[in-house]
């Protein structure tokens, strides 16, 4: 069966295909992990249920693992929460130290921190950041070889 990787618990996973006329249980489990729009990513704790649910949505996503320099970049730069129903950009540490306050979280460097080392609010914290929107170059998708070598093949 599918076997938990060593030291590794921390994903990323990242939206590839289009789910046109697939099945209800794809659409639900894509719907789940948050990844609506093609090229959205969210970070994941690798557990065994986790695998299973990533098998069901294998053909359409792509994913591994990042460094903490990844994760670094990633929030930094295309990092964003939601609040109230709008969406806000990442660059204020009164918006992190207002909504994650109590968790111990007060600024950007703790937010990174609880993502990349899975701290005991990750659940939490992974919530408060909506899915990364990520921009892949236009001509990639037409070229599926670039493309693939750029992103990545499904699966992990």
């Amino acid at each position: 069966m599918s076997k938990m990787p060593d030291k590794h618990s921390l994903a990323f996973v990242l939206r590839i295909e289009r789910i046109n006329g697939v099945s209800l249980l794809v659409q639900r489990t894509i719907a789940r992990l948050r990844l609506n729009k093609i090229f959205s990513g969210v970070f994941m704790q690798v557990t065994p249920q986790t695998i299973k649910t990533l098998r069901i949505v294998e053909p359409y996503v792509t994913w591994g693992f990042p460094n903490l320099k990844s994760v670094r970049e990633l929030i930094l730069k295309c990092g964003q929460a939601k609040v109230k129903n709008k969406i806000i950009p990442l660059t204020d540490n009164t918006v992190i130290e207002e909504y994650l306050g109590n968790f111990g979280v007060i600024c950007l460097e703790d937010l990174i921190h609880e993502i990349a080392f899975l701290g005991k609010n990750f659940q939490v914290i992974s919530g408060f950041l909506c899915p990364f929107q990520l921009s892949v170059a236009r001509h990639t998708t037409k070229n599926r070889v670039g493309f693939l070598k750029e992103v990545g093949s499904p699966g992990y």
